[in-house]
């Protein structure tokens, strides 16, 4: 069986951004891993959506970004979250967004998004989410198989991949 974990996502003054719960999976090369089956309600003070394909996100206490893949089997897209490196428990995992993010499209076209917004953070946090990015840009170069939808930090195993839709999170 596959323990609920809640991923909550919040924005650097501390509030939660986004929450939702997936299925834990076993850890890859130190990074948790975490499944959201077709219909996840992801939530944030927008109101948020519902998952309309299976992904994974990985994150690791280590590093300063989180990693979502997503998207129809032959069309897996990545949304990474530059952040605070994530406190991550077999409950809930949580990290700090710094607010930008890099994007790899399904061709491998990558994007970034939200640099304007680093400027409410002090230098040294702006400075290190800039540093976190190019880690990212040089991971991403160098073919590294944390940006690959077919390495293994992505596997979903049968058997979780018929897992149904998680609970939304309770907001009260």
């Amino acid at each position: 069986m596959h323990e609920l974990v809640r991923v909550d996502k919040r924005i650097p003054d501390g509030s939660i951004w986004q929450s939702r719960y997936g299925y834990r999976l076993p850890d890859h090369e130190g990074w948790a891993r975490v499944f959201d089956p077709v219909g996840t309600r992801w939530s944030n003070r927008l109101g948020g959506w519902t998952q309309e394909h299976p992904g994974v996100t990985v994150a690791h206490p280590k590093r300063a970004f989180v990693v979502s893949c997503h998207g129809p089997e032959r069309a897996k897209r990545f949304y990474i979250d530059i952040a605070r490196p994530p406190a991550i428990s077999a409950a809930v995992i949580d990290f700090v967004d710094l607010f930008l993010d890099v994007m790899i499209d399904p061709s491998g076209h990558v994007t970034e998004k939200d640099e304007e917004q680093l400027a409410v953070l002090t230098l040294e946090e702006a400075a290190f989410a800039r540093r976190a990015r190019d880690e990212i840009r040089m991971l991403i170069v160098a073919a590294d198989p944390l940006f690959d939808p077919r390495s293994s930090y992505y596997t979903i195993p049968a058997a979780v991949a018929a897992l149904p839709p998680t609970p939304p999170v309770d907001s009260g």
